[in-house]
This record gives structure tokens, sequence and C-alpha cells, in this order.
């Protein structure tokens, strides 16, 4: 156990602590002191057991973002490669950090930003805590944990100040990712998408939250601008921020002044977005995540069209268009041959009942409109049987065209005279003569016929 301990000591609390400036932690030669025995020690149950127990306290530290451990400059890259080689030999640290405060954790290193307010990057370090969490199956009750955040940072005006909620929000988004039904792989492939997109995804952040976290503008206006200012990175998730901007636009409460500079700015955003050619889709796994009962309701209500999706539209209906006019051009061939059928049928002495049965079968319109089209035809008003049946035809095919309109005409109007009729009913009202208060309700003239009942007593 004795070296077990001491190589701890070594290889990693002296390193540790030199990184973290404590200058009388010696640097040891390893392989000259330990030899062959470092690599078989990592695989012994007592040296995970007593490696646990001796970076507890460093644990704590970088969990919690003490500035003893999490210093400033470059160290911080150094150290957080140190503790992932110590978390990765360390199979307890998982359940350790299952009983830790989160929202702590993550208050804690809110005050380290602000201690160094002038490194962006420290928000990048956060992450690879979380990762560690991730990636060693720590288990808590996230979704408890995500209700509390929401009501830190969604209910309020003002949570803390812009550093600290910036990481409430990265933590937040973490305990959603962590909800999911995801094989852990999943689940790190959407947080690094969370990590890769966090300049992107703070600003949508402050819109959905309704308060500006992670930079120091304190209009929105200005948050918006930067958005609509920013490298080519945010460009194809640009309507993702202006979909939540529109909808948040009315709570902001904004004078009529600032109103003005953020309706400009949404204009220059409608523009900008009506020349990209396509949004990216690519976050909206995410963000669907991060707001399940926000996310799929803005992009239905506040999405503009890119340029392909406005250049696909106009090609469908091009091509509908184009469809319609084939189906007209076939359609008036087929009713031409029709035509040109029935009238050789005429022209053959074919009995008149049989030219009929042929007209049944078309449409009542489509079957009226031959019938007058066949008697244009010069040839066939030359014929005396034609001109006998023509007029008894047309009679009968109007009526069969013209019928079901008559005839729903006729319902509505009888519909329409029982609903004039006169009703009857009751009502209360003043002088009436019963203890309940009612009285014969009449309509015109009806009403003379009727008189008032006066009520028995024994009287």
């Amino acid at each position: 156990m004795k070296n077990y301990k001491d190589f701890i000591q070594d290889s990693v609390i002296s390193r540790l602590e030199r990184l973290m400036g404590n200058k009388e932690a010696e640097a040891v030669n390893l392989w000259e002191k330990y030899g062959s025995q470092s690599d078989s020690f990592r695989k012994e149950p007592a040296y995970k057991s007593m490696l646990h127990e001796m970076m507890v306290p460093y644990y704590e530290m970088y969990l919690n973002g003490d500035t003893r451990l999490c210093c400033a400059g470059c160290k911080l890259e150094s150290i957080g490669r140190e503790m992932a080689h110590a978390i990765a030999d360390d199979d307890q640290f998982g359940s350790w950090a299952s009983e830790q405060d989160l929202i702590v954790a993550a208050e804690g290193w809110g005050d380290n930003m602000k201690h160094f307010e002038g490194e962006q990057k420290r928000i990048y370090r956060f992450f690879r805590v979380l990762e560690e969490l991730l990636k060693n199956n720590c288990q808590q009750d996230w979704l408890r944990l995500s209700e509390e955040l929401k009501e830190m940072l969604f209910k309020s005006e003002v949570c803390y100040d812009y550093k600290t909620d910036e990481v409430l929000c990265v933590l937040h988004a973490f305990t959603m990712i962590m909800q999911q039904e995801w094989t852990k792989e999943k689940k790190l492939e959407v947080f690094n998408l969370l990590h890769q997109h966090w300049l992107f995804l703070k600003h949508y952040y402050s819109v959905m939250t309704r308060h500006i976290i992670g930079v120091k503008w304190t209009k929105f206006s200005d948050v918006a601008k930067t958005v609509l200012e920013s490298s080519a990175a945010f460009k194809p998730h640009m309507h993702i921020f202006y979909c939540g901007l529109l909808d948040c636009v009315d709570e902001l409460h904004l004078d009529r002044r600032h109103q003005r500079e953020i309706d400009k700015i949404i204009a220059q955003m409608l523009e900008e977005l009506n020349r990209v050619k396509e949004h990216s889709k690519i976050l909206y796994e995410l963000c669907d995540t991060l707001f399940p009962e926000d996310f799929q309701r803005l992009l239905r209500e506040h999405r503009p069209k890119s340029y392909k999706e406005v250049e696909d539209e106009s090609q469908q209906k091009d091509e509908l268009i184009k469809q319609i006019r084939q189906q007209n051009q076939h359609l008036t061939s087929e009713l031409e041959k029709a035509k040109d059928v029935l009238q050789q049928m005429v022209l053959s002495s074919i009995p008149i009942e049989e030219i009929d049965a042929e007209l049944m079968k078309y449409p009542p319109a489509t079957a009226f409109d031959l019938l007058r089209e066949l008697n244009n035809s010069v040839v066939l008003s030359m014929l005396e049987v034609w001109r006998e049946h023509y007029p008894g035809l047309l009679e009968k095919y109007r009526n069969r065209l013209f019928e079901p309109i008559d005839e729903q005409r006729d319902l509505t109007a009888a519909m329409k005279k029982v609903a004039e009729r006169p009703t009857f009913g009751t009502y209360y009202g003043k002088g009436s003569v019963h203890d309940d208060k009612r009285r014969q309700l009449t309509v015109g003239e009806i009403e003379k016929k009727y008189q008032q009942l006066k009520r028995m007593s024994n009287e």
C-alpha cells in the first residue's frame, strides 16, 4: 500500500501541485524510482481505491472551479489533461460525482471566470469537466436539476451576472442532453455539438431566457447585431436566433428608441436570411432537446424561407402548371375523339337510344357540352333524324345537369323558411304574475291569442 501511495504522490499529486504553483512539490523520475512497476500499479484494485481517496480534494477543486487548481493561462489546459488521466484510472469517480451538487459547481466556475474575465475560452474548461461526468456515467436526477435551473434562468429577470448565467445555461443544456434515452456515444456526440457551437448558442439562450447571458451587452439590439454581423460560422444557423428573437421581442418591453433599433436589425436579418442558399439543420436535434416545448413551434411560426426553398417552390409551381396544361390538353384531345365517335354513330344510323346510352357514361356537364358540340356540326344539322331527337336529348341532359342544383336551392329555401317561423318559449320578466316570475313568450300577432294565467290560491 505504501508503494501505491508514494507512486500516486509522485506521478499525480506532485504534478498537479507544481502546476498550481507549489514550488516545494518535487519532480521525480518515475522510471528510475519505480521502473516497470508503473504500469502494473494502475491495474490493481487497491491502487484505484487509494488513487480515489487521495484525489477527492483535487476532484472537488476541479469540479467547483476553485482558482487554486483552475488557475489562469496555459496551465489550465495541462491541469485538464492530468485530471483526465487520473479520472481514467479511477473507477469510483462517476459514483462520487453522482453525489455532488452541480449547481454549486457551476456557480463556482462562474466566480472563477469573473476572476479571469479577459480569458474568453475559460467557459470551455467547464465543458471539459462536464465531459468527464458524461464519460464516467455520472447519475443524477437530471429532470429535477433541469427544472431547478429553468426556475433560476427562465423565470427571473436577473439571476447572477452574465458570466455565471452562462455557466448555468451550459449546465442546463447538459442536463437536457443527459435526460435523453440515447446511448452514451450519442449523448457525447450531441454534447460535442453543443461545445463546438456554444459561441452561437449562448446568443440563442439569451433570447430564450429573455435576458442576456455570456456577453457584456446590456441591449438586445447589440446581441442581435452581433449575430447579424458575425462570422460565416453563424450564418447557416441565424434563422434559429431570428425565430427566438421574434418570439421574445414583445416581452422585452423596450422603449421607443430601442424598439426602432431592434426592428431595423430584424429587417436586416430577414434580408440576409432571404439570401441564404439553405438553412442548416445540424443544430435542430440539439435545440429541440434544449427547448422541447418551444423550438419546433418557433420554426413553424417564424422561420423565413431560404433562397433555395423559394426557388424549389417556384419550380414546383411551374411543374404543377405544366402538368395541369398537359392534363387539359389530354382531356381536350379525348373529348374531341369522343365527339368524333358520337358523330360517326349518328351518321351510321345507329339508333338514338344507343347514342343516348353512350352519353350517359359521361359526367352531366361533359355530356351536355358534347351534345351541344355535336349540334354545331353542319353535317348533323342536315339530318332529319338528328333534328327530330336533338331537342329532347338537350332537355334531358340539361335537367340532368341542373336538377341537383335546383334541389339544393329548394332545400336551402325550405330550411330558411322553417328557421323564420314564430317560436314559443318562456322567459322571466317584469310584471309577471307567477311566483317563479314566468310568463308566456309569443311572437307577432299570435301573442294576442294567449292570456296570462293567474295562480289559483285558497283565498
